[in-house]
């Protein structure tokens, strides 16, 4: 059985390097601020990845759950190292997730519609897997030995889960582990609500060109500067979703078709999926806030 916690505030007398507590409170200023949360998780107890996952209303009738996943980041604690991230969560989104748990969680925390100043905890092991193709699929492919799941509503009407994996090499968490690891899950929830409250106005709706010029100038200096291998057009796209433009909109001020600007959002988030960097509204306007 999956074991959960419900985790408000970090113990008494808990203490973290100081170091490494400064490392963590510069990620609403950080292009990736999921691989500073890595970083600081590994000075409390080794992680192999880290995937960051919001749930999001699942409009397709007939699901178990009333949200779907999406990955925002996903990073190894290798930097050199292959990243199995995007990967694994494209074949857990297509067959797995609706017998996840932690969709259950998350679907809970995006129907109540309110922030959350707790964290709830899921351990969820390999003999917690339910279904043994999902367990062949992933975790035995790709050496994964353990998971330890944070999920919370950082802002009203919004489902995250911060996923912590463990690979063969390091083995399954220690009870001690767990119990480090969980002291620092309140301060995790407290830094990505600061993360999603660091977008600025700027970057909110913006459809006449005359208003977008500024900000759509500043997201695509940012993007281009993570990800230089994106064509012109794949840049134009990008920096006009960063400031929250649709499909339509963006096709009509470029003078394209809304299925290019479709194609062109796809090849984009390849891209940068290779980087580490997830597509989304919310992860390109970071990414432009904060080279601004």
């Amino acid at each position: 059985m999956p074991q959960t916690w419900t985790v408000s505030s970090p113990p008494a007398g808990h203490s973290l390097p100081a170091s490494a507590v400064s490392m963590l409170l510069a990620a609403p200023h950080d292009a990736a601020p999921a691989a500073r949360m890595l970083a600081f998780l590994n000075a409390v107890a080794p992680v192999a990845y880290l995937s960051l996952v919001e749930y999001t209303a699942d409009t397709q009738p007939g699901t178990r759950h009333a949200v779907v996943p999406r990955l925002a980041e996903g990073h190894a604690r290798r930097p050199n190292g292959r990243n199995v991230t995007a990967e694994c969560f494209a074949i857990y989104r297509r067959q797995y997730y609706q017998r996840d748990e932690a969709t259950r969680i998350g679907a809970h925390l995006h129907r109540v519609r309110a922030a959350t100043a707790s964290v709830t905890a899921l351990h969820f092991g390999l003999r917690d897997i339910p279904l043994a193709a999902w367990r062949n699929e992933i975790y035995e492919r790709e050496h994964l030995a353990d998971r330890l799941s944070f999920l919370y509503a950082p802002l009203p009407g919004t489902a995250w889960a911060i996923n912590l994996y463990r690979d063969d090499a390091l083995g399954a968490f220690a009870p001690a582990e767990l119990e480090k690891l969980l002291a620092v899950a309140p301060l995790l929830r407290q830094v990505h609500q600061n993360v999603l409250r660091a977008v600025p106005p700027a970057f909110g709706p913006v459809y006449a060109s005359n208003q977008a010029s500024s900000p759509v100038k500043r997201s695509l200096f940012a993007i281009q500067q993570i990800a230089p291998e994106l064509s012109g057009r794949e840049l134009a796209v990008c920096a006009r979703i960063a400031c929250g433009m649709s499909a339509d909109g963006i096709a009509a001020e470029l003078g394209v078709a809304p299925s290019t600007v479709v194609t062109l959002r796809k090849r984009a988030y390849t891209k940068l999926a290779a980087r580490g960097v997830y597509g989304g509204r919310l992860q390109l306007a970071r990414l432009a806030a904060a080279a601004g």
